[in-house]
């Protein structure tokens, strides 16, 4: 990028005839770089011409704001995933007993990060190569206002990011919280911040417009981590069909505590459990119709998601009864104490009692014995 002042030498040494061979011999002798010199005389076309003629600059329309704004939003984007996927690599090396980790419900996670990886980073690398040749071809590029206030934005999070995280490191070494764990979370955002920051500074004061041999290193580096982190997290992740059997076995389980609150309904309003489910949905219906009543007990009864055959149940002595589910895959991955799903009706049931289900850890039926609960009637319009 050439200096103002060595422009307006250069145009007026060309306005006076000199060859473009003795300005740039009596600047290089003078100390300015080389390649300041180059831009500066490329800035002026060389055609014959009594005053030097400015080349125009192709830089600052829509386009080129439209390419930077991607290009910096997908280096966001690339950040936070990659950084997503290094935390749950090391929660898997440095396993916590108190935090566990990748569970079912962690899952979705791994995949948003996988799918924005696959789809982000090639992108990424594209639109970053090509704004590359494009400087290397056209050095005016460096100028663009665009480029350098987008570059110091990204700068100033990846500085504060940086900044906070050894605030952090330093916090919880005084409080004797330093574990392998926090420190190599640590260092990856430390990495992350400071790979950006290294990077992007060289490329804002950056003047010569051959190829960037240290960005070139560094981006090789981390597509080969980027690389590295989707394939460990894709060996991690449900495939398709593993996917879709595990969201419909979560429905099912959702179904189940659907007709559960349907059973407490019946009990609290008519008193006893209902003798079946389609006994029970005429009757709430019919109450619905007439009278309010509380959140879950005017819903239609669900069939199971696949099969749409209704499910098991059974009316047992008193106020139990027993619910069945054919479930397709069930949950053999999960930690014992984290097969339990509780759902919680605040305000609804006394003292905020929850029901829990526990996950079946292999496919088939399952079948659950539950006692009805009688919710409180000055809640029902909550």
């Amino acid at each position: 990028m050439a200096d103002t002042t060595l422009k307006d030498f250069v145009r007026e040494a060309l306005a006076r005839g000199e060859s473009r061979d003795a300005v740039a011999a009596a600047l290089l002798k003078a100390g300015w770089p080389e390649d300041q010199v180059k831009d500066a005389l490329a800035s002026f076309a060389d055609i014959d011409f009594p005053l030097p003629v400015p080349r125009p600059r192709r830089y600052g329309g829509a386009r080129e704001a439209f390419l930077y704004i991607v290009f910096f939003a997908l280096l966001g984007m690339v950040a936070v995933q990659t950084g997503r996927l290094a935390f749950a690599f090391v929660d898997h090396v440095f396993a916590d007993p108190l935090s566990r980790v990748l569970r079912s419900y962690q899952l979705p996670g791994l995949r948003w990060a996988i799918a924005s990886l696959m789809v982000g980073y090639p992108i990424f690398l594209y639109l970053g190569w090509r704004l590359g040749a494009a400087y290397r071809k056209d050095p005016e590029r460096r100028l663009s206002r665009i480029r350098v206030w987008l570059t110091y934005i990204t700068l100033i999070f990846a500085a504060l990011t940086l900044i906070g995280d050894l605030v952090a490191v330093v916090y919880n070494f005084l409080g004797g919280e330093v574990t392998a764990r926090f420190i190599s979370k640590a260092l990856v955002v430390g990495l992350i911040s400071g790979a950006i920051l290294f990077t992007y500074t060289r490329d804002a004061e950056r003047t010569a417009a051959g190829v960037d041999v240290p960005g070139r290193i560094i981006a090789a580096i981390a597509s080969v981590a980027v690389l590295l982190l989707v394939l460990w997290a894709a060996l991690r992740v449900d495939t398709p069909g593993a996917a879709r059997a595990r969201a419909l076995d979560e429905q099912r389980l959702a179904d189940l505590y659907a007709i559960a609150r349907g059973v407490d309904c019946h009990r609290t309003y008519f008193g006893a459990v209902p003798a079946s489910l389609e006994a029970m949905e005429a009757a709430l219906s019919e109450r619905a119709a007439r009278q309010p009543v509380a959140s879950g007990c005017g819903r239609d009864v669900p069939d199971d998601p696949l099969s749409e055959s209704p499910y098991g149940y059974e009316a047992l002595e008193g106020d139990r009864f027993r619910l069945c589910a054919t479930f397709q895959r069930g949950w053999p991955d999960d930690d014992a104490a984290y097969t339990a799903a509780p759902k919680t009706n605040v305000g609804l049931y006394p003292n905020g009692r929850s029901r829990t289900l526990q996950r079946p850890a292999e496919p088939g039926e399952t079948c659950f014995d539950l006692e009805a609960v009688d919710f409180e009637e000055e809640t029902e319009e909550e």
